[in-house]
């Protein structure tokens, strides 16, 4: 029970599926146990703790993959950055360039609301999750049973997505439980206050530093940042993965709006650019969200003595990184530099989650109508409040390594 390298491994008919094979940022990174014999992998979506793993999992078992177009494009951009990630910070790498050419050649495009056939077995269909753009949950029919593999899901609709869609019935659910045991503030007055400390911050010539998940979180930024009339920079690899989704028009909720937004900031290109945009009041809209890396730490070496200047942190800041180091103890470490930086900053914290809540998981397991039900991808607490609302449902709550026999 945990949040990060999320992996399962379903056996059936005489097959082995995995569905996600991801990375934890621990330090160094990890990943899940290894399976050998794997006959496919289903991608739900482009985030790192789903997708880190896959060219590791890919090179010893040669198996197709499965997922949307967009999802595989990020992807490769995120296990791009992992290898040089690891390559400055001196990791034992889990698979290099090659390996990633390798995967792509296995891989299978599909699109959600489509059934497929899998080894004339079992069919699959990807339905759209409402979490990032080409995120999915997927639906197997094997053995005259339904199982949902949820992935990460938001029921509710965003600025970016769609709200999630779900199968009418499932006789089995594997389920998130991230936010299993809280519930998310209204969205409309979370973007109020945003806004408003934007503003605050700019009208009295501070800089507004606001680090992102590169998929995703940062194009429900740029979509509400462009209400407002201050300059926004934008930076990292926030800019390819922008431009990514774009191409994809159909993966998200207004296209045109997106379009605006990104056309509306400025990109940053250079550390020399960095330190010329830190001298004067801006929005800076930049990767890493956990601060783990990117150019974020290079802006806060040049603002992070500036009482008059806000990191605003717009999302879940798992424990032992640096968002979540500076939040409880108010300062970052620079692993690239071992430089600790003491930040004099205003920190605030924002819920723009793209992760259903507790209720929300609650009415839409139910609403599915399982005979069983597998919790996962959560911090033990959240599982174990999530587990209590089902009653005399069979629920599940795996450990790294448990096996469910059904």
């Amino acid at each position: 029970m945990e949040v990060g390298k999320s992996s399962v491994l379903m056996q059936t008919d005489g097959l082995d599926i995995v569905f996600d094979c991801g990375l934890k940022l621990t330090d160094p990174p990890t990943a899940p146990l290894p399976v050998e014999g794997v006959n496919a992998l289903f991608l739900s979506h482009a985030h790192l703790d789903h997708c880190g793993n896959i060219p590791a999992l890919h090179r010893e078992n040669r198996m197709p993959v499965y997922g949307t177009s967009v999802t595989f494009e990020l992807s490769h951009m995120l296990q791009e950055d992992t290898i040089k990630i690891d390559k400055l910070r001196g990791y034992p790498l889990k698979y290099t360039e090659k390996d990633i050419a390798r995967m792509t050649q296995g891989e299978i495009h599909v699109q959600q609301g489509r059934e497929y056939r899998f080894h004339n077995k079992i069919d699959f269909t990807y339905i759209d999750a409402g979490h990032i753009p080409g995120s999915a949950g997927i639906l197997v029919a094997t053995e005259g049973k339904n199982v949902f593999y949820t992935g990460d899901t938001h029921s509710t609709e965003t600025r970016l997505m769609q709200k999630a869609q779900y199968p009418d019935h499932a006789d089995i659910v594997i389920s998130e439980s991230t936010y299993g045991n809280r519930l998310h503030p209204d969205r409309r007055e979370v973007e109020r206050q945003f806004l408003s400390e934007v503003d605050e911050v700019m009208e009295r010539g501070g800089t507004a530093l606001i680090p992102v998940f590169a998929i995703g979180r940062t194009q429900e930024i740029l979509l509400l940042l462009n209400e407002t009339e201050w300059p926004i920079y934008l930076d990292g690899m926030a800019r390819r993965a922008s431009q990514t989704i774009l191409r994809y028009p159909d993966t998200i909720k207004n296209h045109t709006l997106l379009q605006e937004a990104v056309n509306n900031t400025v990109w940053v290109k250079n550390r020399r650019q960095r330190k010329k945009i830190c001298a004067e009041p801006a929005v800076i809209v930049t990767t890493a969200g956990m601060l783990e890396g990117g150019p974020v730490l290079d802006y806060l070496s040049y603002l992070h003595k500036d009482p008059n200047s806000n990191i605003i942190l717009t999302g879940y800041q798992v424990e032992d990184t640096n968002g979540h180091i500076l939040v409880e103890k108010g300062y970052i470490l620079d692993e690239d530099t071992g430089q600790k930086f003491q930040v004099d900053m205003n920190v605030s914290q924002y819920d723009f989650s793209a992760h259903s809540d507790k209720n929300e998981l609650v009415r839409t397991i139910k609403d599915m109508n399982p005979e069983e039900i597998i919790l996962m991808h959560g911090d033990p607490e959240s599982v174990e409040e999530l587990r209590g609302e089902f009653g005399e449902k069979n629920v599940h709550t795996p450990g790294l390594g448990d096996a469910i026999e059904l």
